[in-house]
């Protein structure tokens, strides 16, 4: 009973359409009016019909376009393709990741310059609750570097990555001065992987891997997406086996362990 009044509000035009119409009729059979005031009560009827009808055709377009856009989204969850601009985003140098509270953090890539100097503090801050950081990032020997910048399509230039390498070496030297009670690892990979990985807290329920796709183009924007354990179980399982094969290869160079390792012996160990 509730409703009825919104039905009629919603049909007004059409009552007030109908009774013109009775009006305007009955004026013209009775005489009641001449012909030019039956011909201008006509056509405001007509104008009236005809917004009407434009309100109609309005509403049912936009009828047809929510009913495309929820049978696209019903098919996604039924098993249909995703799109992939709903999966992908631009990397932002791990910015999307929240590490405030995590107790392990695990990150591989090339020269991670931006992800270290983003996250320094988030990393020191992960150790000193007692956390545990691993951390790979590409050799800076010739070869690796060269690799580096043929990837990159600028083959004649490998001192850019080497560059962008020693303030990472840097920045993990005085990581590894306060580490505090937490354990931080690191290690060297002797070839460039084809993706960058972020895992937080990998082997809990609400674990997290972030995947940034590389370019071939130096400096692009890159596309990253976000692996959820209890959503994304399947790839979320693959691309953290990806990790630890990847871990396996790299070169161990440095172990900070409760309050850290002496300057030297660090200094050294990054520099083997």
């Amino acid at each position: 009973m509730r409703v009825w009044p919104v039905q009629i509000w919603r049909y007004l035009d059409l009552y007030l359409t109908s009774l013109a119409a009775v009006v305007v009729g009955t004026m013209g059979l009775l005489n009641l009016a001449n012909t030019s005031v039956i011909a201008g009560a006509t056509l405001a009827t007509l104008g009236m019909l005809t917004t009407a009808s434009l309100t109609g055709r309005l509403q049912l377009r936009r009828l047809n376009a929510t009913t495309a856009e929820l049978t696209a989204l019903t098919r996604e969850g039924l098993g249909g393709p995703p799109s992939a601009d709903r999966l992908l985003t631009t990397s932002r140098a791990g910015l999307e990741s929240d590490l405030r509270t995590a107790g392990e953090i695990a990150i591989i890539g090339v020269t991670l310059s931006r992800t270290l100097r983003n996250q320094l503090v988030e990393l020191r801050a992960c150790l000193h609750r007692g956390g545990a950081v691993r951390i790979a990032l590409i050799d800076p020997s010739d070869a690796t570097v060269a690799e580096a910048a043929r990837r990159s399509t600028i083959p004649d230039t490998p001192e850019i990555f080497a560059h962008r390498l020693r303030p990472s070496l840097d920045l993990l030297r005085e990581l590894a001065l306060s580490a505090g009670p937490g354990r931080l690892e690191m290690r060297l990979i002797g070839f460039v992987p084809a993706v960058g990985l972020l895992m937080i807290d990998p082997d809990e329920a609400h674990g997290q891997v972030r995947v940034d796709i590389y370019s071939h183009r130096f400096a692009a924007p890159e596309p990253t997406m976000a692996l959820l354990a209890d959503r994304d179980p399947v790839w979320y399982r693959h691309f953290r086996q990806e990790f630890e094969q990847i871990w396996s290869a790299g070169r161990p160079v440095l172990t900070a362990v409760t309050t850290g390792v002496d300057a030297d012996d660090a200094t050294v160990a990054i520099g083997a």
